[in-house]
């Protein structure tokens, strides 16, 4: 028996200004009927993130906040 299950995924990836480097890769799935929904991240270059780590973190900041406007919008459409 085939069941699907719907969901959301974000990805992101932050780079600082004046490298090609990735500092992190950020990652979200929002699911349908909300079990399971999950954000994480991974930092790839610790020396980049610590040498930028206040300009790193507003972007995590920013993908979070994303994060809870899927996971409030997938609230509001099953009202």
């Amino acid at each position: 028996m085939l069941e699907t299950k719907k969901s959301i995924t974000l990805t992101g990836e932050i780079k600082v200004p004046d490298s090609d480097r990735t500092v992190a890769y950020l990652n979200a799935t929002i699911t349908e009927d909300g079990d399971g929904d999950n954000v994480s991240q991974n930092i790839q270059d610790s020396k980049l993130y610590e040498a930028n780590k206040e300009t790193v973190r507003k972007e995590i900041d920013e993908f979070t906040q994303q994060f809870y406007a899927a996971q409030d919008a997938r609230a509001t459409e099953q009202q």
